[in-house]
């Protein structure tokens, strides 16, 4: 064979094994609805934080400079800090799952 017939047979051989391990881990049903049902939650999730720092933000517009701050508005605000990271976190992975949904709905058919 000639150098160009081994590297045409080998890249379909290679696209062939890519295939089968590809189809084996997108083809579980169970893993596509755990997968599903997390999305869902972290949908919620995500909205119900976005809410609560919408929230905050139009407290912190509101507030006055001079006012003594009680511990519930601090709490709040310590909080709102720590639901950034949170945020990024779960969008990160609620990117990685639509991804895989995506990949894998093409081997369902509902």
């Amino acid at each position: 064979m000639e150098l160009i017939d081994v590297i045409i047979f080998s890249s379909c051989v290679i696209g062939l094994i890519y295939f089968a391990f590809d189809r084996l881990k997108y083809s579980n049903k169970k893993t596509y609805h755990e997968k599903n049902d997390r999305l869902n939650q972290l949908r919620k999730t995500i909205a119900a934080i976005e809410n609560d720092n919408r929230e905050t933000e139009e407290l912190i517009k509101l507030i006055n400079h001079d006012t003594v701050y009680d511990d519930e508005f601090t709490d709040k605000l310590i909080k709102y800090g720590e639901n950034e990271y949170k945020l990024n976190d779960l969008k990160n992975e609620k990117k990685t799952i639509e991804k895989y949904i995506k990949n894998a709905g093409k081997y369902f058919k509902y």
